[in-house]
C-alpha cells in the first residue's frame, strides 16, 4: 500500500541540506563528525519508514500475539535501567525507618520520673522598663513565689535567676523554685539556728524571652545575655530597701553583690555569655547551674552567629580561669543522657572549659536518689532531679556572704558529695564525722575466718547470747588481719542493708552513719582463736556511703528507692590486729551485713579491638574469685557510637545454692574515670554499655596542654558487679555489638553532617547533568543522573573515600604529632567528621552517612519531580503557557530595584531567598508543561531547583526568629541579615536562566574550553568545601551554593559573547563540514517531504532554543 506521503515531490537538495549543514557548522565539528551524523539519521529514517510502512499494511488488524510480550519487555528495559535508583531507594527507606525507629524506640533506657508539683505564681517587674534595658518591649523579668510558702511579693532572701533555653518558657522554674523553698522550710523547721548561719531561702526570678530559638539563632543569642546583665543589675538594685525591711534573724545579713544564674538548655549558654558583653558587671555572678547544656559545641549549626558565639565564650572561659577573673566562679554541668534526644549529652562536659577545681560534669543516671535518664525537659519537672537539686541549693547558700553563697572550695565539696558517687573519688575526700576515741569491749568472740556475713537470725542469736558490754546492744564482731606482706594493699569491703541501723521504718532520705568500723587489739594473752579475749579499739573515720540502688525498671517512682550501702576502707595502718564491725544486736532488726577483708581489688582488664566483636561475641572470666565487688575494665576507645550488648551470667555455689537464697539481686555499675557518666543495673542480666564521650571537634586553644587532650582522660569503662559471694562462686561477661541502638546514636551525633552530605550529592548531581549536555547535547533529568552516579562507581569511590579519611586524618595526626603546632594539630583534627575515638564505627560511620546522603537527595528529586508534574499536569488543563524567550527589561529593572531596596532595609536576605525558590519552583512547573517541546530547558530548570534545595535550611532559623520579631513588633535585626552579597549569586542566576537553558560549553575554542574548566573547578571547589570543613559547619554551604550559582550566572550571561564567538569558528569549517553532508543532503530531502514528523523530531532543542533566543 503507497505512504501517505508517496507523491510528494522531492526538494531540492540544496535546500534540505540547510538546517543540517547549520547545525554542524554552527557547533564547530570536523567532517568525520558530520559523517556519524549523517550515518546515524539515515538510519533512523530507515527504521522508521518501515515502521510506518508495517503500521499502514496492518491497518485496522489485531494486535499480534506477543504484545503483551512486548510491553512486559519493555517495562522490564525501564526497571534494567533504573535498577541503580530503585536499589538505592530500597536502602534508603530501610535504614531511614530503622534509623527512626531506633532514635525513638531504641533506648534501653526507660523513662520513671515522678511528678513535681507546685503553686506558681509569676509577678512581672514592670518599673524593669526602657529605663533598665532597651530590650523591656521585647523581654520580661518576673519574680516567682511559691503559694502556701512566699507570702511576700518584694525579695528580700537570696537573688536566683533562672534563664530558658531554645523555645522556652519562663513558667519552667517552677518545678525546681518550688522543690527548693520546700527543702528550705523543712530544713529551717528541723534547724531553726541555721538562720543565723546565712540560711535564709531564695528568691527565684525568671526571663520571659519570648520563646526564642536561641539555638538556630547566634545573634538572639546575644541580646538575650545583654538583658540578663541588664536584669541582674536591676535585681541587685532591690536588696538595699528589701532587706532592711525584712530582717529574718539577729545576724546581720550582707547585701548581695551577686546572683545565682540557673540555666536551662540553651540558656546556660546565655549565663555564659554574659560574662563577656560591655554591660557586665564583675562579681555579679558567682555560681552557674546548667541543665542540658550543650557547652562545647552548638547543637544545630545552621547560621554562622551561633558558631561565632560558641568561639567567643568557649575562648573567654578558659583565658578567664588562666589569668585569674573566673577564680571564683563555679560552673556545674547536669545532663540527661541517653534518653535526651534535642541535644547531644557529649557537648555538656565542662572538663575541656574550666577546671576541676571551679567545674564538674555529671550525668543525671549517676547522681545518688536519681538514677534516670532524663529527657530535655522533664530534667526541669521530674521530682528526683527537683529534690536533689534543691537539697545542693540549700547547702551552699550563706547571706552573710557579699555574693550570698559559701566559698568557692566549700560550695564546690557540696556539689561533689551529693552528685558525685563517692566510690570514684578519694577516701580522704568525704568521711563520715564520727567521734574519734577509744572503747574497751569483753568477751569478743573472734571470727573463725577473714569473713563476716551476718543476716537476722545471726544477729538475734548475738543479742541473746552475747556477753558485751557495749551500749545501746550493739555487737562487735573482728576481721582479724594478715601481717604477711604488710597492712598496705588490704582493703575492707563492707556491704549492709540501711535496714539494719534503723530504729524506726525504712526511710530511703536519712543518712544512715551508724555504722563504725574500728582498729582493735588484744588486751590479753590469749592465743586461742576462738576464745573469748579482751579488745581496745580505735574508732576509724568512715568513708562516704555508696548507695547501690535497688530499682527496677517499671517501679513507681512515687515510692523511694530501696538501697544498699557499700562501703570500701582501704587500710594503711599497722598498729591494729583486727578491724571491728560493730553493728545492732537486739531483737526484730532487719537487714544483712556481709563484709570481707582482701587484697586490693584489681580490676580485670580486657582490651577490645576494633574488629573483634564483628567476629564472634567475647566472653570476660574475672581471674580473681568474686567478691562483694568485682571490677572488670574494658580498653574500649572512647567512642559514643558502640552500644555493647552485654549478658551476665553467674555462677551458683553449690555448696550453698540449695541450702539458702541469695540475700540481694546482682546490682552492676557501668562508670569511666572522668566521673561524668556512670549508670545502674539491678537484678538485670541483659545490659547496654554505652558512653558519651566528649565532642568530636577539639578546643582550638593554643595552649599545650590540649595537644593531647583527646587521650589524656579517657583510660577505658569500667564495670562493677556487686553480688552475693555466698550464693555466687563467679561471673562472666558476654559482649556483642548492639547495632540497632547504635543508630540512634549516630543520628544524636551527626544529623547536622547529613545535611553537607547532601550537598557533595546535590553538586555531583549537577555536574554530572552539566557534563553531558556539553558532550551529548542532551540534558538528563536528576533521577536519570543520580542512576549514572550509581552505575559509574561515583557512589562507590565515595564510600571508600569516607571510610578512609578519617584513617588518614588520624595516620598524619599521629606522624605529625611532634612537628606540628598545637593549632594546626587542632584545625587537622577539626576537618571533616572531626576525632571520634578508633573504634570500628569511624570507618563505617562515614560510609553509611555517603548513602544515607545519596538516598536523601533521591527522595528530595523524586518529590520534586512529583510535585512538580502534577503541578503541570494541572497547569495545562487550566491555562495556555507559552515559553518566553528572555525577561522584560523593565520588568527585571524593578525586579533588581525591589530586591536591593527590601534586603537592605527590612527583609533579610534568607526571606528573599525563599522567593527566588518559590519562583524557580513556578518556572519548573511552567517549563514542565511544555517540556514535550523543551526537555532539556526543563530538565536544567528542575536540576537548578534541586541544587538550592540544599539551602533551605540555613534560612529557616532566620526566618523562624525575624517572624517571631515581627509578632512584638521588633525591628532591631542583626546588621548580617541585609548582606546583598548572600544573595547576589541566587539573584543573578534566577533573573538570566529564567526560561534559557545554560550555553553548551562544547568545542574546542580557548574561550569555551577555559569555561568549561573553571566551571567543573568550581563544582570541585563546592565538594571539598563540603567533605572537609562544612560536615562542622554546614552553615558555610549557604555561600558555597551563592558561589556556585553566581559562576553559573556569568557562564549564563556569557552566552552572547560566546555564540559570537562560536558562529566565527563555524564559518572556517563550513567549507570542510559541507562535502560529506551534500552526500546525503537529497536523502534528507526526501525524508522531510515523506516524513515532516520525524525530520522535526531530528531537530535538537538547542536549535529550538536558539531560535527562541
Amino acid at each position: 500500500m503507497p505512504g501517505k506521503h508517496s507523491n510528494a515531490s522531492p526538494l531540492h537538495c540544496t535546500l534540505s541540506v540547510m538546517p543540517a549543514t547549520h547545525s554542524n557548522a554552527a557547533s564547530g565539528n570536523s567532517s568525520s563528525t558530520s559523517s556519524v551524523y549523517s550515518t546515524r539519521l539515515t538510519a533512523r529514517l530507515a527504521a522508521t519508514a518501515q515502521q510506518n510502512a508495517a503500521d499502514t499494511s496492518h491497518g485496522s488488524e489485531p494486535l499480534p500475539a506477543n504484545a503483551k510480550q512486548t510491553m512486559c519487555s519493555k517495562i522490564h528495559r525501564h526497571i534494567r535501567s533504573r535498577i541503580g535508583t530503585l536499589c538505592l531507594l530500597l536502602a534508603t527507606v530501610v535504614v531511614g525507618l530503622t534509623t527512626a525507629h531506633s532514635y525513638f524506640h531504641g533506648q534501653s533506657d526507660t523513662p520513671n520520673c515522678g511528678m513535681s508539683y507546685s503553686r506558681p505564681r509569676y509577678i512581672e517587674q514592670t518599673e524593669f522598663g526602657r529605663s533598665w534595658t532597651r530590650y523591656s518591649a521585647k523581654y520580661k523579668l518576673y519574680l516567682y513565689r511559691e503559694g502556701g510558702f512566699d507570702v511576700h511579693d518584694q525579695p528580700f532572701r537570696i537573688p536566683v535567676l533562672f534563664v530558658p533555653g531554645n523555645a522556652g518558657s519562663h513558667k519552667q522554674v517552677r518545678s525546681i523554685a518550688a522543690a527548693s523553698s520546700s527543702a528550705f522550710v523543712k530544713m529551717v523547721g528541723e534547724s531553726p539556728h541555721l538562720v543565723d548561719e546565712g540560711c535564709v531561702g531564695y528568691d527565684f526570678f525568671t526571663v520571659g524571652l519570648n520563646e526564642e530559638l536561641t539555638a538556630l539563632h547566634g545573634y538572639s543569642i546575644l541580646e538575650q545575655a545583654d538583658f540578663v546583665n541588664d536584669a541582674i543589675r536591676y535585681i541587685l538594685s532591690l536588696y538595699p530597701k528589701t532587706r532592711a525591711k525584712h530582717q529574718l534573724s539577729q545576724t546581720k545579713m550582707a547585701l548581695p553583690t551577686s546572683v545565682v544564674v540557673v540555666g536551662h538548655s540553651m540558656g546556660g549558654v546565655v549565663a555564659r555569655t554574659a560574662f563577656t558583653l560591655p554591660n557586665h558587671i564583675v562579681g555579679s555572678i558567682h555560681a552557674i547551674f546548667t541543665l542540658s547544656t550543650p557547652h562545647n559545641n552548638p547543637t544545630a549549626s545552621l547560621e554562622r552567629h551561633v558558631e561565632d558565639v560558641y568561639n567567643t565564650i568557649n575562648q573567654f572561659w578558659r583565658r578567664g580561669f588562666r589569668n585569674g577573673t573566673l577564680d571564683d566562679v563555679s560552673l556545674v554541668s547536669i545532663a540527661g543522657g541517653n534518653l535526651d534526644s534535642m541535644i547531644n549529652s557529649d557537648y555538656a562536659f565542662v572538663g575541656d572549659l574550666a577546671p576541676s577545681r571551679n567545674a564538674l560534669s555529671v550525668l543525671s543516671s549517676g547522681i545518688n536518689d536519681v538514677w534516670l535518664s532524663l529527657d530535655h525537659q522533664s530534667i526541669l519537672w521530674c521530682a528526683q532531679m527537683a529534690h536533689k537539686f534543691s537539697a545542693m541549693m540549700v547547702r551552699i547558700m550563706d547571706a552573710r556572704q557579699p555574693t550570698q553563697l559559701v566559698p568557692l572550695d566549700e560550695r564546690m565539696a557540696v556539689m561533689r558529695e551529693l552528685l558525685y558517687p563517692s566510690i570514684d573519688g578519694e577516701v580522704s575526700e568525704g568521711v563520715m564525722d564520727r567521734p574519734m576515741g577509744s572503747e574497751s569491749y569483753r568477751y569478743v568472740r573472734l571470727a573463725d575466718n577473714d569473713e563476716v556475713k551476718l543476716h537476722p537470725v545471726d544477729v538475734r542469736a548475738l543479742a541473746d547470747n552475747s556477753q558485751t558490754r557495749s551500749r545501746k546492744a550493739r555487737a562487735l564482731h573482728l576481721l582479724p588481719l594478715h601481717k604477711e606482706g604488710g597492712y598496705n594493699g588490704q582493703v575492707v569491703q563492707v556491704l549492709y542493708d540501711p535496714q539494719l541501723f534503723a530504729d524506726q521504718p525504712f526511710d530511703a532520705s536519712q543518712t544512715n552513719a551508724q555504722l563504725a568500723l574500728l582498729g582493735c587489739n588484744r588486751t590479753s594473752t590469749h592465743n586461742i582463736a576462738d576464745a573469748d579475749v579482751n579488745v581496745l579499739c580505735t574508732t576509724l573515720s568512715i568513708p562516704k556511703v555508696t548507695k547501690l540502688p535497688l530499682k527496677r525498671d517499671g517501679d513507681d517512682p512515687n515510692l523511694p528507692v530501696h538501697s544498699l550501702h557499700y562501703i570500701e576502707y582501704p587500710l594503711s595502718l599497722d598498729q591494729y590486729e583486727y578491724v571491728g564491725i560493730e553493728v545492732p544486736a537486739k531483737p526484730g532488726i532487719q537487714g544483712f551485713l556481709q563484709a570481707s577483708l582482701t587484697d586490693q581489688p584489681q580490676a580485670t582488664e580486657k582490651t577490645i579491638g576494633n574488629t573483634q566483636l564483628l567476629v564472634q561475641p567475647l566472653t570476660i572470666v574475672p581471674d580473681q574469685k568474686l567478691g562483694v565487688r568485682s571490677r572488670i575494665k574494658l580498653n574500649v576507645p572512647e567512642d559514643p557510637f558502640i552500644v555493647y550488648r552485654t549478658k551476665l551470667v553467674l555462677r551458683r555455689n553449690p555448696a550453698t545454692a540449695l541450702s539458702q537464697e541469695a540475700k540481694f539481686g546482682p546490682v552492676v555499675r557501668q562508670s569511666d574515670g572522668r566521673r561524668f557518666e556512670s549508670k545502674f543495673w539491678y537484678d538485670q542480666h541483659t545490659l547496654d554499655l554505652a558512653i558519651h564521650g566528649r565532642g568530636a571537634y577539639l578546643p582550638t586553644d593554643s595552649e599545650p596542654s590540649n595537644k593531647t587532650v583527646s587521650s589524656d582522660m579517657w583510660d577505658g569503662l569500667y564495670v562493677d558487679v556487686w553480688a552475693d559471694p555466698g550464693y555466687y562462686a563467679g561471673l562472666e561477661l558476654t559482649l556483642c555489638i548492639n547495632w540497632y541502638s547504635s543508630l540512634n546514636r549516630m543520628v544524636k551525633r551527626y544529623d547536622m553532617a547529613l545535611l553537607a552530605m547532601s550537598f557533595v550529592w546535590a553538586s555531583l548531581v549537577l555536574l554530572h547533568q552539566l557534563r553531558v549536555w556539553n558532550s551529548d547535547g542532551k540534558f538528563p533529568g536528576p533521577l536519570q543522573a543520580i542512576e549514572r552516579l550509581v552505575r559509574n562507581g561515583t557512589l562507590a569511590g565515595l564510600v571508600v573515600a569516607a571510610g578512609a579519611t578519617p584513617l588518614v586524618q588520624g595516620l598524619v595526626a599521629h606522624v605529625m604529632h611532634d612537628t606540628w603546632s598545637t593549632t594546626t594539630l587542632v584545625w587537622w583534627n577539626n576537618l571533616f567528621l572531626g576525632v571520634r575515638g578508633g573504634s570500628i564505627a569511624t570507618v563505617a560511620v562515614p560510609a553509611l552517612l555517603v548513602v544515607i546522603a545519596l538516598g536523601f537527595v533521591l527522595c528530595q528529586a523524586i518529590v520534586l519531580t512529583a510535585v512538580c508534574a502534577l503541578a503541570s499536569w494541572i497547569g495545562s488543563h487550566i491555562t495556555t503557557v507559552n515559553v518566553k524567550t528572555a525577561a522584560v527589561p523593565g520588568r527585571a529593572l524593578a525586579a533588581t530595584i525591589a530586591f536591593v531596596v527590601f534586603v537592605s532595609t527590612f527583609v533579610p536576605y534568607q526571606f528573599a531567598f525563599l522567593v527566588i525558590y518559590l519562583a524557580q519552583l513556578i518556572t519548573v512547573v511552567r517549563t514542565q508543561i511544555l517540556s514535550h517541546k523543551t526537555p532539556n530547558l526543563a530538565h536544567y530548570q528542575l536540576g537548578l531547583l534541586l541544587f538550592w534545595t540544599s539551602s533551605l535550611p540555613y534560612c529557616a532559623p532566620e526566618l523562624l526568629v525575624w517572624v517571631r520579631n515581627l509578632s512584638v513588633l521588633w525591628f532591631d535585626d542583626a546588621p548580617a541579615d541585609h548582606n546583598l552579597v548572600s544573595m547576589v549569586g541566587y539573584f543573578a542566576l534566577r533573573m538570566l536562566a529564567s526560561y534559557n537553558i545554560v550555553p553548551r560549553l562544547r568545542g574546542s575554542g580557548v574561550c569555551v574550553r577555559r569555561l568549561r574548566i573553571v566551571t567543573y573547578v568550581c563544582f570541585a571547589w563546592a565538594v571539598m568545601c563540603a567533605w572537609v570543613v562544612c560536615m562542622r559547619r554546614p552553615y558555610v554551604l549557604y555561600s558555597v551554593n551563592n558561589a556556585v550559582s553566581a559562576w553559573l550566572a556569568l557562564v549564563q550571561f556569557a552566552d552572547i559573547p560566546l555564540r559570537l564567538v562560536q558562529s566565527a569558528e563555524s564559518t572556517r569549517s563550513t567549507d570542510v563540514a559541507l562535502q560529506p553532508i551534500r552526500s546525503t543532503g537529497c536523502l534528507l530531502a526526501e525524508s522531510a517531504a515523506t516524513s515532516p514528523e520525524l525530520y522535526r523530531n531530528a531537530n535538537s532543542d538547542e536549535a529550538i532554543s536558539r531560535k527562541q533566543r
